[in-house]
């Protein structure tokens, strides 16, 4: 068992530091909600061998033109990781660890999990692979609402996971909560939050509910046929959220993130604070500087294809688009600067103009954005001290509106 790290990387220059992005696309049933790359299918028919193998065959082509520091974070999403067998997420792990570092002590290793998924074997399974920290998709503890969710849990098996995650020895336990759905008031979403973090949580990310383009909610949506709360509504229910945790000693470090103090998830904050991660896995996205070119990748999201890769013909170049690439984008230094504000002003630390202009090469200071700038801070919803800009906290909730008017 590898232990988490005691202290976060701090914001640091984009080449400092890597993530790992491992994306696993299988899961019992597609939630409603969710516009990432899943597939539905019994844990009986998952090629858990073979897409390992895909996995670490994909690590060893993109790695051998890696020019990056010190591994920072691996982090296993899905799908549902925990469907996956843990000596195969493990060979994963080992095949990473054996590239980029020669113990994993200090790295933070998260899997995330359901609570259909998760029981004892799999806790002991994840531990001796070398998982530190888990990251349950909790969402709700109401039945009503775990069913309009589309959630294979219930109440009580949301407790019994994070119950068996933290008595197993994890370094760090997280869950998600979504609030904001139909029929719930801010008291609800508050009352369940403390519960949450009364079991002893180091962690928790609260999302109000959002409707994406191409999801059964989308498509409910568009019909006019999905009941939604009111927005004025889910602001007070942000606020009680945010009061009912912070009361629980969960500080709130980003729009939707609380932890306690040195838990906060060192692999977010990587995207957060611009920090380069590969991205392994069907449909997985990556961000990565290579020979002073920051490009976007994105793997194959067939993964029929993508469990070819290990029988594919060399020389295979996967910083090119082609069978095994769907996108490859060069970001040019105002993409990479504007997409840096738009992350980095979500956390409570905020932003380092000038680290930011160093690392992305680009002006900040424009006529424009400083004209934003001075309207927001004369509202007090901006605030500047030296070189770091920040969003006030009891002004999150226009963080949307404050951001598109600077980038």
């Amino acid at each position: 068992m590898t232990s988490a790290p005691s202290t976060l990387p701090a914001a640091s220059p984009l080449a400092e530091s890597l993530g790992v992005y491992v994306h696993f696309p299988y899961c019992l049933q597609k939630c409603p909600y969710c516009d990432f790359l899943s597939v539905p299918v019994e844990r009986r028919e998952i090629p858990h061998g073979p897409y390992a193998n895909a996995v670490i065959r994909e690590l060893e082509l993109r790695a051998a033109s890696l020019d990056a520091g010190p591994l920072r974070s691996v982090f296993f999403g899905g799908g549902t990781p925990s469907l996956w067998e843990p000596r195969e997420l493990g060979r994963v792990l080992a095949a990473i660890s054996s590239r980029f570092c020669e113990r994993l002590d200090f790295v933070e290793i998260t899997a995330e999990c359901n609570p259909s998924s998760f029981d004892a074997r799999v806790a002991e399974g994840l531990l001796e692979a070398g998982v530190n920290r888990i990251s349950l998709g909790v969402q709700s503890l109401d039945a009503g609402r775990l069913a309009f969710l589309g959630r294979l849990h219930d109440g009580d098996g949301a407790i019994r996971a994070l119950r068996l995650a933290l008595d197993a020895g994890f370094a760090r336990v997280s869950a998600d909560l979504i609030f904001g759905v139909a029929g719930q008031s801010a008291e609800q979403a508050a009352e369940e939050a403390r519960q949450l973090a009364g079991l002893g949580l180091s962690h928790l990310s609260a999302y109000a509910l959002t409707i994406e383009p191409g999801t059964r909610f989308g498509e409910l949506d568009r019909r006019g046929r999905l009941p939604l709360l009111a927005d004025e509504v889910v602001a007070d229910t942000f606020l009680a959220v945010e009061r009912a945790l912070e009361t629980e000693g969960l500080a709130h470090y980003e729009v939707s993130n609380y932890a306690r103090p040195g838990s906060e998830a060192a692999h977010n904050l990587g995207y957060w604070r611009g920090q380069q991660y590969l991205g392994l896995g069907a449909g997985a996205w990556g961000t990565l500087r290579r020979r002073g070119r920051h490009l976007r990748t994105r793997t194959t999201p067939s993964i029929e294809r993508y469990l070819r890769l290990p029988d594919a013909a060399l020389p295979l170049d996967l910083d090119a688009e082609g069978e095994f690439v769907a996108v490859v984008e060069e970001l040019s230094a105002e993409t990479a600067l504007s997409e840096r504000v738009m992350l980095g002003l979500r956390l409570a630390e905020g932003l380092d103009v000038q680290l930011l202009e160093a690392e992305t090469g680009a002006p900040f200071w424009t006529r424009e954005r400083r004209r934003a700038v001075d309207k927001w801070r004369q509202r007090g919803a901006l605030r500047l001290d030296g070189e770091r800009l920040r969003l006030a906290k009891d002004c999150w909730l226009l963080a949307d509106g404050i951001i598109r008017e600077l980038i």
